[in-house]
């Protein structure tokens, strides 16, 4: 028979565990129902959290007598470099989705002749053309239904970047008046000064997350941009901009990053060979950035199990759609160096890690 204390105990963690679940639910469907406005504000989260990285980036450069520029003029610095590099970026896709409609006419001649050069090989007597083909393909896939929603989403890019734009800058009034909040919350000084440290750890996991992701992400779009132009690739600088973004979604983003330039070097060729040899480059470029560099440079800072990360990204793709893809292993990272950083919710945190070890140990004689 359970004494009266071990079931108390039991029921207890049973409840709470019980109202994690319940929270975690109702957290959802207000993401669901909510994600009009709740996903423009994570994008400017983290661009918030961008511009705070890079105001302390510029720290390091001294600029009168051994001391830094003020932190207005750091702010204004990292605003002026964030906003100039999403006007290049734009403006650089935006140029190359022009030049690939106004291509069309000469890809969609070289898929036609690809198609019956693969009959003929086939042996098939009818040479499908390519209105066939998307005929074909109306009757399996909605086209219209897909169409509609791209162009849905490009319509109301102009009214999210506006409101991404308002929260930026209202998180950035507030940021002032977090520490006095803090102080304000908690009683003691101690409970207090945990907090901040905690706070700290947390800051200085996610900048290191943050950039190791950009400096690998970047990388990968230089050698996307490299290898595709010394193949004379058409629109490599539109791919090698895409893996920048497509790095940030674990294996679903490297297929797409491989595939649709593979896809383009056949139809613009039509050569075997040559789409073979640029497959072989970018597999290899690829391999190398995410199972070499970008492991060892992120360590045991952010080991994410397998599991979760397609688990979650199926999930906020379910949720959010194309952004919930590109925000969902961000959040997982936020969450999985935040609870580690706390004794209760250190399990999970191990849980959702993929070797069960959250950090190295120190070295002896380490802070």
């Amino acid at each position: 028979m359970t004494p009266p204390a071990t079931g108390r105990r039991f029921a207890a963690g049973a409840n709470a565990w019980m109202l994690i679940f319940v929270a975690c639910v109702l957290f959802l469907y207000v993401c669901l129902i909510g994600k009009a406005i709740i996903i423009p504000f994570v994008v400017a989260f983290f661009l918030w959290y961008l511009i705070n990285a890079l105001t302390r980036f510029f720290s390091i450069f001294r600029v009168w007598r051994g001391r830094p520029a003020p932190r207005p003029l750091r702010l204004l610095a990292a605003i002026v470099l964030l906003t100039a590099l999403i006007a290049v970026v734009s403006g650089l896709v935006r140029g190359n989705i022009e030049q690939v409609v106004h291509e069309a006419p000469k890809f969609q001649a070289s898929f036609e002749r690809i198609i019956g050069d693969a009959a003929l090989r086939a042996g098939l007597h009818h040479q499908p053309s390519f209105a066939e083909i998307v005929q074909s393909a109306k009757e399996h896939v909605d086209i219209g239904r897909l169409i509609r929603s791209f162009s849905a989403m490009l319509t109301g890019l102009a009214s999210k970047t506006a409101v991404i734009l308002v929260f930026i800058m209202m998180l950035l009034y507030e940021q002032q008046f977090f520490a006095r909040k803090i102080r304000r919350m908690l009683r003691t000084r101690a409970t207090t000064a945990r907090l901040h440290r905690v706070l700290k750890i947390v800051d200085v996991k996610i900048q290191r997350y943050v950039g190791v992701k950009a400096f690998v992400s970047a990388l990968d779009s230089f050698l996307t941009f490299l290898l595709l132009s010394m193949f004379r690739v058409d629109f490599a600088i539109f791919w090698g901009i895409m893996a920048f973004f497509l790095h940030f979604i674990p294996y679903a983003g490297s297929f797409v990053a491989i595939s649709m330039p593979v896809i383009i070097t056949l139809i613009q060729f039509g050569d075997l060979g040559t789409t073979l040899m640029v497959f072989a480059a970018l597999c290899t470029s690829h391999a190398f950035l995410g199972h070499i560099l970008d492991p060892y440079l992120m360590g045991n800072n952010l080991n994410l199990s397998p599991i979760f990360i397609i688990s979650n990204l199926a999930m906020w793709a379910m949720i959010w759609g194309v952004p919930g893809m590109f925000l969902a292993i961000p959040i997982l990272a936020l969450a999985s160096i935040t609870l580690s950083q706390f004794k209760t919710t250190r399990p999970l945190a191990v849980l959702i890690s993929k070797t069960g070890e959250l950090e190295k140990k120190p070295k002896r004689g380490a802070v």
